[in-house]
C-alpha cells in the first residue's frame, strides 16, 4: 500500500562535467523556448488548457464520453477563460523556462488551474462547463491520489452506462450533482465506487458496454479523439503502457501545430516510430517533453522552411524530413552533463532500444497484436459533428508499423531485432 518513497537531502551538489558547454546549450534552448509560439505564448499564458480551444477547433475534444469532438460551450472552460477570470500566478516545476503551471482563486480558495487532460475529461467529456467545479474536482483528486484522466473516462462510461440501463446510478451527462461524492466513493471503494475504481475495461467486462469503454490495454486514454488525428490513434494502440498520449504526442503534429494532414495514413508510421524513440530518450534523461515544441521547431532548417514546403516534405518524404530533424539540444545537454559523447543518432538509437525492451517485456507477459487496438467507438463510429464520419483506419497502419519496428505479424519483436540491440532472449 505504499504510495511513494521520498528521499530528501542537500549534502551532495551535482555539477556538470562540461559546465561551460551546458551554459551555452541552456542559453540556446532558452532562446528557442522564448520565441516558440506554443511554449512562450500558449503554455506560458494559459498552460496546457490552451489545448481546449485548439482541440475544439480541430474536432478532437472529447464530448459525451468521446461521442463527439467539439462543443459550442467549450470556450467556457478554456485556458483563455481561466487566465482572464481565475489565474493569479505561475506555479510550476523549478527551475522552469516554459512556466506552464498556474494557480488561481476560486471562491476565495487558492487552487491549481487544471491541466488540459483534467479539464477535457472532467468537463466537455461529461458535458460540464463549470470551471470552478472542475478546479475543485481536480483538487479533490489530487488530495486523494486519483488520476484525473482515468476518473474522467470512468465517469463518462458510468454516465453512458446509466443512460443505457447497464448500471443504476444518479450520474448523468451535464449534471455535476453526484460527481464529488462519486470521486470519494471511488477513492474509498464505497458502493458503486468499488467497481468504478477498477477502470473502464473491468467495468465493461462485468456490466457490458465494451463498445464505449474508452481504454487501450486497460489504460484510459487522454483527451484527444483519434478519429481526428489518425497518427495519435496508431500511437495510442501501440503505446507500451496502454492508451498513453505521451508515447509520441502525435496529436500536436496533426492538430495543434498542423504539420501533417490528420486524415491520412501517409507518414504516420515513420513519425510514430521516430517520436517513440525520441520521447523514450527524453524521458530517460528526465527532461520535459514540452521542450520538444521549441527544440524541434525552432532550429534553423525547420524554422526557415516555408510552411507549405515543410508540410509537403513531412507528408510525402518523411525519410528526408527525419534526416533534417535537429534534436541536438537534447544530445548536447546529455554530453555536457555527463561528459559522455552522444550524437543525435546515438541518442535516438538508445531511445529505440528502451522502447524495444519495453515491448519485449510486454510480449513476454502475453501482450500481442490483439491488444494493439483502439476502443470500438473509434473504429466503428463517426463523430456526430463530422459530416464525413471518419473512423481510424488502424489495421493498415498497424501492419506497416510492425514491419518498420522489426515485429512479426503478431506484434512480437523478432529474433534479429533483439540481437541487433543486444537484448537477451
Amino acid at each position: 500500500n505504499i504510495k511513494a518513497i521520498v528521499a530528501i537531502g542537500k549534502n551532495v551538489k551535482l555539477k556538470a562535467v562540461k559546465n561551460q558547454e551546458l551554459k551555452t546549450i541552456k542559453k540556446k534552448g532558452t532562446k528557442y523556448i522564448n520565441r516558440n509560439y506554443i511554449t512562450a505564448e500558449k503554455y506560458r499564458k494559459y498552460g496546457t488548457l490552451s489545448h481546449i480551444n485548439m482541440c475544439n477547433d480541430a474536432n478532437i475534444l472529447p464530448v459525451h464520453n468521446f461521442s463527439d469532438g467539439s462543443h459550442p460551450d467549450a470556450h467556457k472552460v478554456s485556458g483563455e477563460l481561466y487566465e482572464k477570470i481565475y489565474t493569479k500566478r505561475h506555479k510550476t516545476c523549478k527551475p522552469c523556462t516554459i512556466l506552464c503551471g498556474h494557480e488561481g482563486e476560486f471562491n476565495g480558495k487558492t487552487m491549481a488551474i487544471p491541466e488540459y487532460e483534467t479539464t477535457g475529461l472532467l468537463g466537455p467529456n461529461l458535458e460540464i462547463f463549470d470551471p470552478v467545479a472542475i478546479a475543485q474536482w481536480n483538487d479533490q483528486c489530487g488530495k486523494l491520489g486519483i488520476d484525473t484522466i482515468t476518473t474522467g473516462n470512468v465517469l463518462g462510461w458510468a454516465m453512458e452506462a446509466t443512460e443505457k440501463g447497464l448500471i443504476k446510478s444518479k450520474l448523468k451527462f451535464g449534471s455535476s450533482a453526484e460527481i464529488e461524492q462519486t470521486i470519494n466513493d471511488i477513492a474509498y471503494r464505497n458502493e458503486l465506487g468499488d467497481d468504478l475504481a477498477n477502470g473502464t475495461r473491468k467495468l465493461s467486462e462485468k456490466y457490458g458496454g465494451k463498445d464505449f469503454a474508452i481504454h487501450v490495454k486497460g489504460m484510459e486514454i487522454a483527451a484527444y479523439d483519434p478519429r481526428g488525428c489518425w497518427g495519435q490513434g496508431l500511437s495510442y494502440a501501440v503505446a507500451n503502457r496502454g492508451g498513453c498520449h505521451l508515447s509520441t504526442a502525435f496529436f500536436a503534429l496533426e492538430a495543434t501545430v498542423g504539420l501533417i494532414n490528420p486524415y491520412t495514413t501517409l507518414a504516420k508510421v515513420k513519425f510514430t516510430a521516430f517520436f517513440e524513440n525520441l520521447n523514450a530518450a527524453i524521458n530517460s534523461m528526465h527532461g520535459c517533453q514540452f521542450t520538444s515544441y521549441a527544440y524541434i521547431l525552432e532550429p534553423f532548417i525547420v524554422k526557415n522552411t516555408p510552411g507549405f514546403l515543410l508540410n509537403l516534405v513531412m507528408q510525402y518524404m518523411p525519410k528526408l524530413a527525419l534526416l533534417l530533424m535537429d534534436v541536438s539540444t537534447y544530445s548536447k545537454s546529455y554530453e555536457a552533463i555527463t561528459g559522455i559523447r552522444l550524437s543525435q543518432k546515438e541518442m535516438l538509437k538508445a531511445g529505440k532500444r528502451i522502447h524495444l525492451l519495453e515491448r519485449y517485456m510486454n510480449t513476454r507477459e502475453g501482450i500481442n497484436h490483439n491488444d494493439d487496438t483502439l476502443p470500438e467507438r473509434f473504429l466503428n463510429e463517426g463523430r456526430k459533428s463530422d459530416k464525413k464520419q471518419y473512423k481510424v483506419p488502424l489495421n493498415k497502419m498497424l501492419k506497416a508499423y510492425y514491419k518498420l519496428k522489426g515485429y512479426d505479424e503478431k506484434g512480437i519483436p523478432n529474433t534479429e531485432i533483439l540481437k541487433k540491440f543486444k537484448i537477451e532472449l
